[in-house]
């Protein structure tokens, strides 16, 4: 019994933890996360998704108690697969890798301020490109046909908690609209999403 009373009290001190920023404060925040891209013809048409890991860091710089704004550089695995639905078929599958820069507006909230939105841009400069067209050589480069940047708009939704009185971790939900094509000759746009956790140090 008095293990379950600890346990609840340990989930009480992490649900009650509250924040406290004031302007001009600023926290950095390393994440790794899960990653699943999809193509929106692909989507739509019930292809498996690309999945993978990203990693990444946040910059963040407090406006006031509700208001900052956010950056970073992240690395993210994105593509399509090979989707094949009713008269619909297409053997393609694409495997794309950026370095992507974020620009968000964050908007925290709840009674403790733990909950944060943030919505904004983004540009991903290309690293690797490379697909697979069935025709048995497997997947090979098209960084010669590939955009070197993509265009994006993101957001999502985040919750920050304690876990020693010096040490914050935050676990989050990153989305990604692709506003440009991959490449010259397919015409596809990224869809992307991905679950992080980090660990957020007040500088």
């Amino acid at each position: 019994m008095k293990y379950v009373i600890c346990f609840g009290f340990l989930i009480s001190s992490l649900l009650s933890y509250g924040q406290t920023t004031e302007k001009g404060d600023l926290e950095v925040t390393p994440i790794i996360g899960y990653s699943d891209s999809y193509q929106f013809h692909s989507f739509l048409f019930g292809s498996s998704a690309v999945s993978g890991i990203q990693l990444g860091v946040y910059g963040n710089y407090y406006f006031n108690n509700n208001w900052s704004l956010r950056s970073g550089l992240l690395y993210q695995k994105m593509g399509t697969n090979n989707a094949d639905f009713l008269i619909f078929s297409d053997n393609y599958s694409e495997r794309t890798k950026y370095i992507t820069v974020p620009l968000t507006i964050n908007y925290h909230f709840g009674a403790k301020q733990n909950w944060y939105i943030n919505y904004g841009i983004s540009v991903g400069f290309l690293i690797e490109a490379e697909a697979n067209y069935n025709d048995g050589n497997g997947f090979i480069s098209i960084n010669d046909l590939a955009k070197s940047t993509q265009f994006g708009i993101n957001g999502g939704i985040g919750y920050k908690f304690q876990i020693l009185p010096n040490f914050l971790m935050v676990v989050e939900n990153f989305n990604l609209i692709g506003l440009t094509d991959t490449t010259e000759q397919r015409g596809g746009k990224n869809f992307y999403m991905s679950f992080n956790v980090g660990a957020v140090f007040k500088i």
